[in-house]
């Protein structure tokens, strides 16, 4: 049994086929057309045809998407592409003839941890993005019980003030925690370069972040309870300035490093699908 799974980006469109293990067997990849929802739909259809359809005869198909997503699969808007009100489910159904799901782009890289990855032997797992904003879906019994995004958008304190958490504590975030501090920095790279080489003012910094970070994970354990958090994102790029810290502060948590990475959105998209159809 095999399905089409279409992870859809800003940047790049990437279409695969998967056989019932969720294994990519066959990859295309393209530069996303931006800014034209004719060309975009075009764009994704053409992909899909470049497969070995034939040769595999899926039975769905199964996308995720960088953008708001209605139950139905309609797309209100997709931010990064620059196009709104997107149909996609019609047209794909009526040029291959076969069941279409559209979930967000990080609600699928959620289940493929869940289905495939760092919680594949748990029945709730916790899947969190740490990158240039903070994300995070909670998938239980292979269903998804929250909505992506929203939990970046938690209002902490910090000073005399409320933030955003993403606002503060992303791989973005932490640029503006520093310069609340008046403290400047080009990228997050520099900051954590900084931390690396014991620079005092870095350090306090860190300090201030890695406690909002686990206050966060804290959370996430107690308001979600899942037997397992798995974590990804740009931010672990910096893990072994504080991974181990990190877990040591939520100590009561089941902190993993997730499995996929690049391959999270297809994989993801076929696992779903899978759920769905496969069975």
């Amino acid at each position: 049994m095999y399905i089409i799974a279409l992870d859809i980006g800003g940047t790049n469109i990437r279409a695969a086929i998967a056989d019932q293990h969720s294994t990519l067997i066959e990859v295309k990849k393209e530069a996303t057309l931006r800014h034209d929802k004719d060309l975009f739909i075009a764009q994704v259809i053409g992909i899909i045809t470049q497969l070995n359809l034939n040769k595999y005869d899926p039975v769905a198909i199964s996308i995720g998407v960088p953008g708001r997503v209605r139950s139905n699969g309609f797309i209100d808007e997709l931010p990064n592409i620059g196009i709104q009100a997107i149909d996609l489910v019609k047209p794909l159904t009526k040029m291959f003839n076969l069941p279409v799901t559209i979930k967000n782009d990080a609600e699928m890289a959620a289940f493929a941890e869940a289905y495939a990855g760092a919680g594949k032997a748990y029945k709730s797992t916790y899947f969190v993005t740490i990158s240039t904003g903070i994300g995070g879906c909670l998938i239980d019994h292979h269903q998804i019980k929250n909505p992506s995004g929203e939990i970046g958008h938690t209002l902490v304190p910090y000073k005399d003030g409320f933030y955003e958490l993403e606002k503060i504590a992303s791989g973005d975030g932490v640029l503006k925690l520093a310069a609340l501090n008046n403290i400047y920095y080009p990228t997050g790279k520099a900051f954590f370069d900084d931390v690396e080489k014991g620079t005092p003012y870095a350090l306090k910094i860190f300090d201030e972040w890695l406690t909002l970070i686990a206050n966060f994970f804290s959370y996430i354990d107690e308001a979600f309870t899942p037997d397992v958090i798995a974590v990804t994102g740009g931010v672990l790029k910096s893990k072994h300035l504080f991974w181990d810290k990190l877990k040591a502060l939520v100590p009561h948590a089941n902190i993993v490093i997730a499995k996929f990475s690049e391959d999270a959105g297809l994989v993801g998209a076929a696992s779903y699908g899978l759920i769905n159809y496969g069975k």
